[in-house]
């Protein structure tokens, strides 16, 4: 057993056998006409198990003997056996990991317990201990698991394997080990009662927790949910309740997942549980396709073409209409033909980010509302208006011919999630009802629409409308990926590095903007790699023309510039580093880079939104991606019930009024259903980043790439080239926020709402943070101590 087991509850409950010691624990339950006369094991058990020399026996405590030692136990020998096909009559590659005795009916096992871990399950339930606990010489507190039987508001664990049950208590969960998926429950489907070890602790209101191993191949994952749903069965047969945990991947098991997150485990396993789901959602989820797009909503015109307005030359003239078709295939020039073909029809476009909304504004041949005072909105025929801004429409609302809404999806995501809108959000949502309602056609566009988008905005549209679904089945893809696994993000940066120096010029998207920065650092600083090449390097081949766009420089002057002109700007640059920043609406469309880097931290966005990122650069050239294995912070909740209930009882209700039924007191909302959309959102979007490794290499295949395995292997050069490039820039942001100009308050809270500060002005403002905080004079070693507010948030 690893690490994500206590040393002790191991050594209770686990041992070392080699010699006859492996017949004695094993074969305990023959019967005697397994033996010879002369008293020797017949010679099929002594061939089956002859290739056990030595192993480890893990048992517990015997539910049915009054929790004394139980002889039934498993092994796992150091050299398994392989698994023998009954079919072919040959063995397998599969190896058997555990051997079970034979001639006996499986049990379950409860683990002995030392002291430490039973105050650790009191401490986390809150249940008292009994006042006299008698401790074995070898450390087991004996009437641990009485004490679980009279206290039924502590929830029970059932995991496959003595190694994950003791993962679950060692971080003071009660967990019984299965010695297999289906061993729950016993007799067949037709009658199938509760495992008689299990009756035990099956007080009626008792919650039970499957927690069963992550799997991706299809037929496992059949079988897993065959046994999840027949054992939830049988212990809601017995008056308990039963819910049931999902691990996110990729690790398999519990105890693996624990030992990767590390100092991170404790909190992403607490999430995790609190994230189970009811055996009606667990149903849902399995039944209901992950794939992305509409399932609930089927199109009214399908068609193939590279660029939609080939085909589609016209669209309805009333109603609510979705353009669902891949990047990059004209989804735009659909609107631009008609707004051609009908200037006289007012038109509004509304997206979410300035960048989309300055592209689309130009193309679509509307009025910028940045360029108007506000009180001229109303009086432009057609006019770009971001949704952060909807609110000022309020008090000059007008009905228009068209609303348009491009990237619709990330949209409305935006429009419920965004930390730019919370502050107006319900004065939003009211005004967007009202222009949804009021239009006289409403165009949704976006290459990954699905039923949650059209179902949000049909909410907001007349009675008795349907949607119109154009769905083009053109795939943009066809691009080769090279797909890196490693654990970090070194052997991709270090191929981006290398590409650099042989004179191609490159892109790399992110959704860090730290990691960009760090990058951007390191290739300016033009040092080389840390490696085993001792060859030198002349400097003319380190001067790299490096441009970097983030949140922190944006919305300068000259990235304003950069970006309008950005099929022009790019000739001039060989490294062009972006995040989410530089979003949708933005196409490179000119051939200049060679090929697109990517590298994922899961940190903020889905694979949708990474495929956009990487879609932002239109030619076809080659892709290298890297995705790390699982989020920084361990895990996000994806229950969307369970997000809901959180919002209900936190009143985090800034857009959505509180009501509380007069009949059963339950919290709801007034805009129920735009809450709802907003949990559901935030569910799958959770999902996706918790499994974004195996998300967006899913998405990259359906989107028609060929994937190209790299391996798992590491760069540990690169990795200290950005490791000091991270240094560097701390170091120099310490100085810089220590020496920045002195504000007064007033300044301060003025630019808090101000769309782009510039560099300079962040630094002031990080500046009177810090003093005002802690009322002394800002050093850099007071904030690097600060570590930009955690300090005092932690205090």
């Amino acid at each position: 057993m690893n690490s994500a087991v206590d040393p002790k509850l191991t050594a209770l409950n686990v041992r070392s056998l080699s010699g006859s010691e492996i017949y004695e624990y094993l074969l305990y339950a023959l019967p005697q006409t397994a033996r010879r006369n002369d008293g020797r094991l017949r010679d099929s058990y002594l061939q089956r198990y002859a290739h056990i020399n030595s192993a480890w026996w893990a048992s517990g405590l015997d539910p049915q003997n009054s929790w004394l030692p139980m002889d039934w136990g498993r092994m796992k020998p150091d050299n398994p056996r392989a698994y023998w096909d009954k079919e072919t009559l040959e063995p397998t590659q599969k190896p058997v990991k555990y051997e079970s005795p034979p001639k006996t009916p499986n049990r379950v096992t409860y683990l002995r317990v030392p002291l430490h871990i039973w105050k650790l399950v009191a401490l986390r339930y809150d249940v008292p201990m009994p006042e006299l606990i008698t401790v074995t010489e070898d450390g087991e507190a004996l009437g641990f698991w009485v004490w679980v039987m009279a206290h039924p508001e502590i929830p029970v664990f059932l995991a496959e394997g003595e190694k994950k049950t003791g993962c679950l208590l060692s971080l003071g969960y009660v967990a019984i080990a299965l010695p297999g998926i289906w061993n729950g429950r016993v007799g067949k489907e037709d009658l199938e009662y509760l495992h008689p070890d299990l009756v035990p602790m099956a007080q009626k209101g008792r919650k039970f927790v499957i927690l069963f191993d992550y799997e991706t191949k299809p037929k496992t994952k059949h079988q897993i949910f065959q046994a999840t749903r027949r054992t939830a069965s049988v212990i809601v047969q017995q008056g308990c309740h039963c819910v049931v945990a999902l691990l996110p991947g990729p690790e398999k098991g519990i105890d693996d997942w624990v030992v990767a997150l590390g100092k991170k485990a404790d909190k992403a396993v607490s999430t995790m549980i609190a994230d189970a789901l009811t055996i009606n959602e667990y149903q849902q989820r399995f039944f209901v396709n992950r794939a992305r797009g509409l399932r609930k909503f089927k199109p009214n015109v399908i068609v193939n073409t590279r660029y939609l307005s080939t085909v589609i030359r016209s669209l309805p003239q009333s109603g609510l209409v979705g353009l669902a078709s891949d990047m990059g295939t004209g989804k735009t020039e659909i609107l631009a033909m008609i707004r051609r073909e009908n200037p006289d029809l007012s038109f509004l476009n509304n997206g979410h980010r300035v960048t989309l909304l300055k592209n689309l504004s130009d193309r679509l041949q509307t009025a910028m509302y940045s360029a108007l005072n506000c009180g001229d909105w109303a009086k432009a025929k057609a006019l770009s208006i971001t949704v952060d801004s909807l609110y000022k429409m309020a008090n000059d609302l007008q009905a228009y011919d068209i609303l348009f809404i491009d990237e619709a999806c990330q949209y409305l995501a935006h429009l419920l999630k965004s930390k730019t809108c919370k502050e107006h959000r319900g004065a939003i949502l009211e005004v967007l009802e009202y222009l949804v309602y009021n239009a006289k056609l409403v165009v949704l566009a976006d290459a990954h629409l699905d039923d949650l988008t059209i179902e949000f905005f049909m909410r907001m549209r007349p009675d008795g409308e349907k949607p119109y679904i154009i769905k083009n089945e053109y795939r943009s893809g066809g691009r080769q990926v090279y797909w890196y696994e490693g654990k970090n993000s070194s052997a991709i940066v270090a191929e981006f590095h290398a590409q650099l120096m042989l004179g191609k010029k490159l892109m790399m998207v992110s959704d860090s903007k730290r990691f960009i920065k760090k990058l951007e650092r390191a290739l300016n600083d033009g040092s080389a790699i840390d490696d085993a090449d001792d060859t030198p390097e002349p400097s003319v081949d380190r001067q790299l023309r490096v441009w970097a766009i983030h949140s922190e420089n944006s919305g300068s002057e000259e990235n304003i510039i950069f970006i309008r002109e950005i099929n022009v700007a790019i000739k001039d640059i060989d490294a062009f580093l972006i995040t989410p920043s530089l979003g949708t609406g933005v196409d490179i469309s000119s051939y200049h880079f060679d090929a697109v880097f990517g590298v994922f931290h899961a940190v903020s966005q889905s694979a949708t939104e990474c495929a956009q990122q990487l879609w932002r650069y239109r030619p076809d050239v080659p892709m290298y991606v890297w995705v790390a294995p699982r989020p920084p912070f361990g895990y996000a909740e994806t229950n969307a019930r369970r997000i809901k209930e959180k919002i209900l009882q936190k009143n985090e209700m800034t857009a959505f009024l509180i009501r509380i039924d007069r009949e059963t007191g339950r919290r709801g909302a007034e805009k129920d259903w735009a809450l709802d959309a907003s949990c559901q959102i935030e569910a799958q979007r959770n999902w996706s980043i918790n499994n974004l490794r195996a998300d967006l290499r899913s998405l990259l295949l359906e989107m028609g790439n060929t994937i190209i395995p790299l391996g798992n292997a590491g760069d540990e050069g690169t990795s200290r080239w950005m490791k000091a490039a991270g240094i560097a820039i701390d170091e120099e942001h310490y100085r810089k926020v220590a020496n920045a100009k002195d504000i007064d308050r007033r300044t301060y809270n003025s630019r808090q709402h101000q769309d782009y500060l510039k560099p300079e002005e962040v630094l002031e403002c990080e500046k009177f943070r810090i003093q005002d905080t802690y009322g002394m004079n800002v050093t850099p070693e007071l904030v690097e101590q600060d570590d930009g507010g955690r300090l005092i948030t932690g205090v």
